[in-house]
Order: structure tokens, then C-alpha cells, then sequence
């Protein structure tokens, strides 16, 4: 009885993370399997003990086996690429390192707060301003905020920011907010231990969509407040959408997170009756001689934003010149990087760290 128990959870745990399924609540199933793609195997290592003299549950058996393997696996050449380092307790436990002192709840605009996690050690240290998802219509900050304290902890000190959200305030209201908040955060950089010079944005799904345009987009998208900008050192998109809308026309069947209805919201429409605003909301639109250097990590297992945007902007900037560096996750889904010390997550904190440090110039 204890080995078909063992069999069943090993195969409905590879059910859930290689078959797409049909629901919200279902694709949370799966991105929780998927996490936990070892425990697959320990169960699947469980049935085939207890199974001998019994060929066929020894074949179902060794196949959650290696369902569950295979995820880790196709991880360990691209940490390899990348020149960082996997520790199984973080895995385990979700321990990711100590806490770094953090600020909350900072007025920097009028209606729009920020979170300041603060490097450690004498200033001014370098900052990145951190943009969270949420489809463009929910959210706050505090996502992935154990990215935020990694970040902090590697010298570069994390503004973590709110922004308006559709359907009340629809594009380009987050990316002039997010202009906004990085001029005021400039403008009191003395104050906060901050180096005006230094500065890079990071977005996630569509945080990161935002943070790209402001990055790359010139005057004619102007900040929410009156602020001097200048240009920003480096950008970081996770899972961004980047042509709104080949995203629009190219949706994962079933759309199980509505990312069709949500671009729509933020943009007031399909393609065909705002054009423009999918234009203007489309990186690849600002992309300049001048275009700062870019890192795109995307998840090659998603189900809600196709790795295609990340590929296309990464080849429109390598076309124009522009520095981008590209991180394809094995297996990884969309929202990967929430769970502290998955595969997933701790290679694009290294990742992402590293890239930081290389284009703020922060010492090791």
C-alpha cells in the first residue's frame, strides 16, 4: 500500500509540472511542483524500493524518478556558464543570508512610497530602484524582497517602489511615476547615503516592462513630478513582456494568468485600436546609441510570458550595439524567483548581482 501511495504522489507530481493545465489555481499546483522537483524523486526513489519483484511499478516508479530530476539537472550548466555557486541547504530551508537594515514606507512623490534597503558600510553607495509586477493593475512592493536584501548586502543599496496601476491610470502613468521617484530619490541622494551617478532600474513581469521603457524612452514620456533626469547605468528585466503587442497576439493557450484582458487594461485596448500606446509601451520602440546596458532573465518553463520576449529585445539590442546580457532559466516559470533558494532563484541572484556590481562599479 506504502509503495502505490509513494507512486501515485510521484506521478501526479510530474502530471503537474509537464502537463499544461487549465486553471489559475491549477498553474499554482504546478509552479509549487515544479519547485519542489527533488521531493518528486524521493518519493518516486521511495515506490521503487518497495516495489521489487513488481516490474511495472518499478517502471512507473523509476520514471517520477527521473521526472523530478531532470529540472535540477538542466540547471547545472547554466550555473556553470555563469560561474555560480548552488548550496542544497538554501534549497531546503529558503535561508538566503542575513537581513540588511530596511527603511519603509518612504514619501519620495506625492502618493507614491518607497522602501530603502540599505547597503551596509559608509556611503554613498550605489542604488537600484525595484519595480514590482502584478499585471499592471495590483501589487506593491516587497516582492522577492530577500533579492532586495542580496542586492543591499553586495553594496548596492535597493529602492523599492509603488507606482499607479490601471485601469485608473493606464500607461505611460507607471513609467512617469518610476521617472519621477528615480529623480527625487536623486535629489535626496545625500540624505539617504545614495550616489546620484549610480543608479540602475530592476523590474519583474510587468514591473520589468515599465522599468525598460523608463530606462530607455527620452523626454517625450516625461516624469509625473518635476524632477532633472538623466540617464540610469543599467537595467534589469525578470520575466518582462517586451512587444506588447506580438505578447497580445501570441497568448499561451489556456491564458491562465488574463494576460491578454491586463494589457488591454493598461493600454486602453487592443493593437488595432491603440496602436500607439503599444508602440510608446514597447522597449524596442527607445532603443538609441545610447540605450543603457541591459540584463534579461527569463524562465525557459513559462506559461504566462513567452521567453520570445526576452530573445527579441535581446536581439534588437544586440542589432543597435547596445551591451545585453541574457539569462534563460531551465524549466523555470513565471514568479520563479519568490521562492527563497529554488533552482531558479538563486542562480539569477547571482546573476543578477554580479551584473549589478559590474555596471555600478561596487567592489566585490
Amino acid at each position: 500500500m506504502l509503495a502505490r501511495l509513494l507512486l501515485a504522489a510521484s506521478l501526479l507530481q510530474a502530471v503537474l509540472m509537464y502537463v499544461p493545465l487549465p486553471s489559475w489555481a491549477a498553474w499554482m499546483l504546478h509552479f509549487a511542483a515544479l519547485e519542489a522537483c527533488l521531493l518528486g524523486s524521493a518519493t518516486g526513489l521511495g515506490a521503487l524500493a518497495l516495489s521489487r519483484g513488481r516490474p511495472v511499478m518499478q517502471a512507473l516508479s523509476l520514471v517520477g524518478v527521473i521526472a523530478g530530476l531532470v529540472p535540477a539537472l538542466a540547471a547545472i550548466p547554466a550555473y556553470r556558464r555563469a560561474s555560480q555557486g548552488f548550496s542544497v541547504l538554501a534549497w531546503l530551508t529558503g535561508r538566503t543570508g542575513p537581513a540588511v537594515v530596511v527603511e519603509r514606507d518612504l514619501a519620495i512623490a506625492p502618493g507614491l512610497r518607497a522602501d530603502l534597503y540599505r547597503a551596509p558600510g559608509r556611503g554613498p553607495h550605489p542604488f537600484v530602484v525595484v519595480v514590482h509586477g502584478g499585471s499592471w493593475r495590483s501589487g506593491d512592493k516587497g516582492d522577492a524582497a530577500h533579492v532586495s536584501h542580496a542586492i543591499a548586502r553586495a553594496g548596492i543599496s535597493v529602492v523599492d517602489v509603488t507606482y499607479r496601476l490601471a485601469p485608473a491610470h493606464r500607461f505611460p502613468a507607471a513609467v512617469e511615476d518610476v521617472k519621477c521617484l528615480v529623480g527625487r530619490v536623486r535629489r535626496r541622494a545625500a540624505e539617504l547615503g545614495l550616489d546620484p551617478a549610480r543608479v540602475a532600474l530592476l523590474g519583474r513581469s510587468a514591473g520589468a516592462q515599465i522599468a525598460l521603457v523608463a530606462a530607455y524612452s527620452d523626454e517625450r514620456l516625461a516624469a509625473a513630478c518635476e524632477v532633472t533626469t538623466a540617464p540610469v547605468q543599467a537595467v534589469v528585466s525578470v520575466y518582462g513582456p517586451t512587444d506588447l503587442a506580438w505578447a497580445h497576439d501570441h497568448p499561451y493557450v489556456p491564458d491562465v494568468v488574463g494576460g491578454v484582458e491586463a494589457v488591454e487594461v493598461y493600454l486602453g485596448g487592443p493593437p488595432a485600436a491603440v496602436p500607439e500606446a503599444y508602440r510608446l509601451a514597447t522597449p524596442q520602440t527607445w532603443i538609441t546609441d545610447a540605450t543603457p546596458p541591459t540584463l534579461l532573465v527569463h524562465g525557459t518553463g513559462e506559461r504566462c510570458v513567452r521567453p520570445d520576449n526576452a530573445t527579441m529585445l535581446a536581439a534588437a539590442l544586440t542589432a543597435r550595439g547596445r551591451p545585453v546580457q541574457t539569462l534563460m532559466v531551465p524549466f523555470a516559470d513565471h514568479g520563479f524567483d519568490v521562492r527563497r533558494g529554488g533552482f531558479g532563484d538563486q542562480l539569477a541572484r547571482g546573476v543578477i548581482v554580479d551584473f549589478l556590481r559590474a555596471r555600478l562599479r561596487t567592489a566585490p
